[in-house]
């Protein structure tokens, strides 16, 4: 994601988060009203966008000779996220997801599975509601099948906005971007930590869900 782009996201979630979102979303006045169950939701969830970089970064040699850096070809992750309001238009949320990361050569996808925590701030109380994220997440680490390689679990970041639709008192779907982050993470032979792989590895970018969720 090129910098001015990132630094123009945090700038706007910056404002939103301190409550000056009032010149930047709009209050959807013509939308009608839903009230929802609860103050919990339970969604599954899936990822319908993606625009990540994976980058090879070769920490072996001096000059580097061997890094890349391409586009994934495709990237899959699908989990499910508990929700919990908190406070006035503020919630906390949970998430579970198992992902593949497909790079435009033949070999199997690198797959991890993460956890995240988070905090969302909505705008509105009609049924259609704009919201910023945040999380924080963790990695249990990358497998990278093909060559054989493993990472350890590292920590990550998410920031992002998106629209949630209240199809009923129990029933509400919602879209969202999110470019999520990464530390460059270093691999080492599948259960042997000491070996290292020589390279580190980047799978930042941006990321649309798309989720389904219960209202209790």
């Amino acid at each position: 994601m090129p910098k001015g782009s990132a630094s123009g996201l945090l700038l706007f979630l910056c404002f939103a988060f301190c409550g000056w979102s009032c010149n930047f979303i709009p209050p959807y006045s013509g939308i009608k009203k839903q009230n929802l169950a609860g103050f919990n939701t339970l969604k599954v969830r899936g990822a319908a966008y993606s625009s990540i970089d994976s980058e090879f970064i070769d920490v072996a040699n001096r000059p580097a000779t061997n890094s890349s850096s391409q586009e994934l070809d495709r990237f899959s992750s699908y989990g499910l996220e508990l929700e919990r309001l908190i406070g006035n238009q503020y919630s906390a949320t949970f998430s579970l997801d198992s992902r593949e990361y497909h790079e435009r050569s033949s070999g199997p996808p690198i797959k991890g599975k993460q956890i995240a925590g988070g905090l969302r701030r909505y705008f509105g109380t009609r049924a259609l509601t704009a919201f910023v994220t945040a999380q924080l997440q963790y990695n249990f680490g990358l497998e990278l099948q093909q060559e054989g390689w493993e990472s350890d679990g590292f920590l990550g970041w998410g920031v992002g906005t998106g629209l949630n639709w209240a199809l009923s008192e129990n029933f509400s779907v919602e879209t969202y971007l999110m470019y999520e982050g990464m530390p460059d993470v270093p691999s080492h032979l599948v259960g042997d930590n000491v070996t290292s792989s020589g390279f580190q590895h980047n799978l930042s970018g941006l990321v649309g869900y798309i989720a389904l969720g219960y209202h209790f």
